[in-house]
């Protein structure tokens, strides 16, 4: 016998995140971008002027992981990397246009998934 046969439970916590991150790239796939790299677009358009460090940690995710993203953000033109100081080791970035553009379409990509969540949960109710 199965061990789980039969049982009806809740998933786990991992599980629901584990469906929840291939449910996003799944949605983000037509508009190129993998769900850390919608999250790294919204938290920018929500903080522009921030640095590299403050996005990896808002987002818990390792820092040199976050820094090839921003190389990917600027190679595609969506993000802009003013300098803070002469020596260059404070950076501020901001969405340029492109990237605005894009994380307007994420935030719209993301308000239907919403409703679909919602949808989903009151027919559970139901």
């Amino acid at each position: 016998m199965a061990p789980f046969q039969g049982k009806t439970s809740r998933p786990s916590t991992l599980e629901t995140v584990l469906r929840l991150q291939g449910f996003f790239g799944h949605r983000l796939q037509p508009l190129g971008v993998s769900p850390i790299q919608a999250g790294m677009l919204l938290y920018l358009d929500r903080h522009p002027q921030c640095q590299v460090i403050e996005i990896a940690s808002a987002l818990c995710i390792q820092n040199l992981s976050a820094v090839k993203t921003v190389q990917i953000f600027q190679r595609n033109g969506w993000i802009r990397k003013p300098q803070v100081n002469a020596n260059r080791k404070i950076v501020k970035l901001q969405l340029s246009e492109k990237g605005t553009a894009l994380a307007q379409k994420i935030k719209e990509n993301i308000e239907v998934t919403d409703k679909l969540f919602a949808l989903a949960d009151s027919r559970k109710a139901a």
